[in-house]
């Protein structure tokens, strides 16, 4: 099962372990930012699996995780 790192300006802000976690997360970062950063340009989704202390994890595009739409976890290569 992936963790998953919550980046604002390349600073961890939090840590979370599913994707709907991630979502929640991405919600409440626009609330509380609607005026400076509504489209929550400043965050990076980090992926972080069992190899992520090797290989740094992998960053994820933030709108799959933004599209309502999409209640799966965010698609991958």
């Amino acid at each position: 099962m992936a963790g998953y790192e919550l980046l604002v300006d390349g600073s961890r802000q939090g840590r979370v372990g599913s994707a709907e976690e991630v979502r929640a997360w991405l919600k409440d970062y626009q609330a509380e930012h609607a005026y400076d950063d509504p489209d929550a340009v400043h965050v990076q989704v980090r992926e972080l699996t069992s190899w992520a202390w090797l290989t740094g994890g992998r960053l994820l595009d933030r709108d799959a995780f933004l599209d309502d739409g999409n209640p799966g976890s965010p698609a991958t290569d």
